[in-house]
């Protein structure tokens, strides 16, 4: 063999020998750069609501929520115009000049970490720093408000229940959660696997707070309006957002007892009730911030105010009215709140044996979604008193022992949809117990 092809032979079977020595090293492709294995995004829409599934692996919230924006665009190329266009149907631009300049005093309280979400999120839009309405593009600052929205404005109505103990057909506690709010699309369902914690969010795609969620804990959240308007003025307190710290609280306390006492030890821009659950119990912290009243849990044994009453020991429900002791000022009672009360006798009467009957998982669904139908050309909302009303957006049917999931969503339908449709959402984390 000739000494110059032998020399070239030489020299390819060296680069083959680095080539592998690199490559045993995790220097061999981009996904393992430098040691790491990158976040993976999945985006399925599934005719009703879209289903997200994020695993974080070793990249960060910024190289997150970017590939989670390449990922949506990919399903939905439309996505930036048709929040432009939300934007442009809910405010006119003095309006949103306000907004926005008061979203600027909440910022500096929102977790680094969530910040950087939507840092990555903005420059796979076209709207970079410039703040427009009706330009056809999302700024920074327009995605700050998709999720801080909720701290400008306060929520909407809502009301959620839970049956728990005794009462449970299971023993296990059972959960519905209304939202009641402003007609909205891009609904979804996202799970937010990070290293050793899971969450689950029940809302819409490009927000990254929590208005309803949980945890591989069990532990559910969810946000309730409490009678009272956001300030004037952001700038005389450090205001945190509401559903911002509700995510943050699903991400970093384990117990309902504990996400409780952060969520009632931040300055708020308005009064809420957040509804926790667990897999034994549920409860509703009553965060009376601006009427001068408590900040705590009600349980279904807690004192109430006068005039109100609750008589199951294992179940606990709310409106938009605060109940403890401490903060009902006479206001009289929710017609839904009554009709929550009469069905659940009716569900939990004895029976001929003298037996207490028990709540099923659907008896709890026929709860939820209870409207009067008793008139002609009934429909959710035409009575005073239903719990299923024209403005519900979503129900939420939660088990936390075994994350059994059922959702429904009306996607800005004109009219309320008469008999709600539920999909089984399967959650894509590992049970407590396995």
């Amino acid at each position: 063999m000739p000494e110059t092809v032998r020399n070239i032979l030489k020299a390819f079977l060296l680069v083959l020998t680095i080539a592998g020595i690199l490559s045993a090293s995790g220097f061999s492709s981009q996904a393992h750069s430098k040691g790491r294995i990158l976040g993976t995004v999945e985006v399925n829409w599934n005719g009703t609501f879209t289903e997200v599934i994020m695993e974080f692996n070793d990249s960060t919230h910024k190289e997150m929520w970017s590939l989670y924006v390449e990922k949506l665009l990919q399903v939905f190329p439309t996505l930036e115009a048709d929040y432009d266009a939300w934007l442009v149907s809910s405010m006119d631009t003095v309006t949103y000049n306000n907004r926005l300049e008061k979203l600027q005093y909440l910022k500096p309280q929102v977790p680094k970490e969530y910040r950087d979400e939507i840092e990555g999120m903005a420059p796979k839009f076209s709207g970079g720093t410039n703040n427009m309405l009706g330009d056809g593009k999302l700024s920074v600052d327009e995605l700050y408000y998709v999720s801080l929205y909720i701290d400008v404005l306060m929520t909407g109505a809502c009301s959620a229940i839970s049956v728990f103990g005794p009462a449970s057909v299971t023993g296990r506690n059972m959960v519905a959660r209304l939202v009641d709010w402003y007609p909205r699309k891009y609904n979804a369902v996202t799970t937010i696997n990070n290293g050793d914690k899971s969450i689950v969010i029940i809302g819409r795609l490009l927000s990254i707070m929590a208005g309803t969620g949980f945890n591989d804990d069990g532990v559910f959240a969810a946000i309730l309006a409490g009678g009272s308007s956001p300030p004037a003025d952001f700038k005389s307190k450090p205001y945190h957002s509401v559903t911002i710290d509700i995510r943050y609280a699903l991400e970093n306390y384990s117990t309902l007892e504990g996400a409780g006492k952060y969520l009632a030890s931040k300055e708020y821009t308005f009064s809420q009730q957040i509804f926790l659950a667990d897999s034994g119990t549920g409860k509703v912290l009553e965060n009376n911030i601006i009427n001068g009243g408590v900040r705590a849990l009600r349980g279904a044994d807690s004192p109430l105010g006068g005039g109100i009453d609750w008589e199951f020991a294992n179940a606990v429900a709310a409106v938009n009215t605060f109940f403890l002791e401490g903060n009902y000022r006479g206001y009289g009672v929710d017609s839904r709140w009554t009709n929550i009360r009469r069905l659940l006798a009716t569900k939990l009467r004895n029976s001929e044996n003298g037996e207490v009957e028990k709540v099923t998982f659907n008896g709890l669904k026929e709860i939820a979604t209870f409207y009067d139908r008793s008139k002609r050309r009934a429909y959710p909302g035409s009575s005073i008193g239903d719990i299923y009303n024209s403005s519900t957006q979503h129900i939420a049917l939660f088990e936390p022992a075994t994350f059994h999931l059922e959702v429904f969503f009306r996607n800005s339908s004109a009219s309320p949809i008469t008999n709600p449709t539920f999909i089984a959402v399967p959650i894509s984390f590992q049970l407590p117990n396995d």
